[in-house]
C-alpha cells in the first residue's frame, strides 16, 4: 500500500517567500505627488516622508513584506547614498512642529510624473525630516533584503527603482521689534488696591499672523511658569507688592494672591500698608490665540513678610508655530509699573 503525497485540506501551503520588490517609492505621502517642499532649519520643524514597499515572491505575485525588512528602512541622501546628516535627521516620532513653510520661488512645486494609483497595496514606513542648517537636499531610502542592500537612486546592481523627494531648509525668519504685538488688559473686579494686568505677546509681519506657541528662559523647567519680577514694600505710588509671571502657554487659569485690607486708613499709619489678609483670584489666561500671556499682578497694600524687590529685565525665546525661536526681552519698570518689550 503506498502512501498518498497530496496536501489534505487541513494542511497549510508553504509559506510565500519575499523573492524582491514590486515597487520601492520615497513620497510626501501615500496619496500625495508633490515632489518638493520647504522647511524652516529650525531643527524642529518636520517634513512627514513615507516610505512605500510592495514585495514579490520568485513568480512575480505580490507578497507580504516581514516586518525585519520595513525596519530595515533608512532615508539617505539621493545623490551619496548616506544616511541623513549635515543638520538633516529623520526620526520616526511627530513632533509638534509639522506645519509647512511658504514655498519659495526656488522650490516650487514638481508634481510626480507616475500618478497611476497602486493597485499591489504597498505597505509604509513613516519618518518625520527636520533640518538645522539651511539648504536643499533629494532624499531617497534604503533597505536590506536577503542580506541585500536596495537603495532607491538606481545605484545599486540590476536596481531599477528610482525614486526621491526634495526639501528645501530655509533660513528661519528674524523679525524686527515693530512686528510683535505687545498690549495690556486690566481683569477688574478686584479689592480695592488690588490691580491685576494680562500683557498679551504675538506676532505679525506683513500683517498675517504668526502663532506663538511656547517659550523657553534658562534654568525654567519646560511644563513651570516663571515668576520672573516683584517684590514686597516696594513703597511706589499705589503699590506695594508686585508679582509678574510668564505663563505656559496650555494654562487656561492662573492662580495669584494679593495682599488687601478693607481699612481704608491703613496707609495714614504706615508706608508699607503691611496687612495680613490676602485673596485669591482667579485669572483667565491664554484666550487669545497664537499669544503669550505674561501676568501682573499689583496691590497697595504689603504682604506680612521682609521686604524685597528682584526681576529688571528677563531675557527669553519666544517659540512660533513653525518652531523658530525669536530672542526678545521684558523689562520691569517699577516706578511707572509698566512692562516694556524688547529684543532680547
Amino acid at each position: 500500500m503506498s502512501e498518498s503525497m497530496d496536501a489534505t485540506p487541513n494542511q497549510q501551503a508553504s509559506p510565500t517567500i519575499l523573492a524582491g520588490l514590486g515597487s520601492f517609492k520615497v513620497k510626501f505621502d501615500a496619496s500625495d505627488n508633490t515632489r518638493s517642499k520647504s522647511l524652516y532649519a529650525n531643527g524642529r520643524m518636520q517634513v512627514k516622508v513615507q516610505v512605500l514597499v510592495s514585495g514579490v515572491d520568485a513568480d512575480g505575485d505580490v507578497v507580504h513584506v516581514p516586518t525585519e525588512v520595513m525596519e530595515s528602512i533608512e532615508l539617505i541622501h539621493y545623490s551619496s547614498g548616506k544616511t541623513l546628516r549635515d543638520g538633516w535627521a529623520a526620526n520616526i516620532v511627530q513632533g509638534r512642529f509639522t506645519i509647512e513653510a511658504p514655498p519659495s520661488a526656488a522650490a516650487g512645486e514638481v508634481q510626480d510624473d507616475d500618478l497611476e494609483n497602486d493597485s499591489i497595496h504597498p505597505q509604509v514606513r513613516t519618518f518625520w525630516v527636520s533640518s538645522s542648517s539651511a539648504g536643499t537636499t533629494q532624499i531617497g531610502a534604503r533597505l536590506s533584503l536577503n542580506g541585500v542592500r536596495i537603495v532607491s537612486n538606481a545605484t545599486t546592481f540590476s536596481n531599477v527603482h528610482d525614486s526621491s523627494v526634495t526639501l528645501e531648509a530655509q533660513t528661519p525668519e528674524t523679525y524686527s521689534i515693530g512686528l510683535f504685538d505687545w498690549f495690556q488688559t486690566r481683569r477688574g473686579n478686584e479689592e480695592p488696591g488690588n490691580r491685576i494686568w494680562n500683557y498679551y505677546l504675538g506676532l505679525f509681519p506683513k500683517g498675517q499672523q504668526i502663532r506663538l506657541v511656547d517659550w523657553i528662559v534658562d534654568g525654567v523647567e519646560p511644563n513651570a511658569d516663571d515668576i520672573f519680577a516683584g517684590g514686597n514694600k516696594l513703597n511706589e505710588s499705589k503699590t506695594n507688592y508686585m508679582e509678574i509671571t510668564l505663563v505656559r502657554r496650555e494654562r487656561t487659569e492662573f492662580i495669584t494672591y494679593l495682599p488687601f485690607s478693607g481699612n481704608s486708613n491703613l496707609h495714614t499709619f504706615t508706608a508699607d500698608a503691611i496687612t495680613r489678609q490676602e485673596k485669591r483670584y482667579s485669572v483667565t489666561v491664554n484666550d487669545r490665540e497664537g499669544y503669550l500671556t505674561v501676568v501682573q499682578a499689583l496691590s497697595e497694600y504689603s504682604k506680612d513678610a521682609g521686604k524685597y524687590k528682584v526681576g529688571n529685565v528677563l531675557h527669553f525665546r519666544a517659540i512660533d508655530q513653525h518652531g523658530t525661536e525669536h530672542k526678545l526681552a521684558i523689562r520691569t519698570n517699577f516706578h511707572e509699573r509698566n512692562l516694556y518689550l524688547e529684543r532680547g
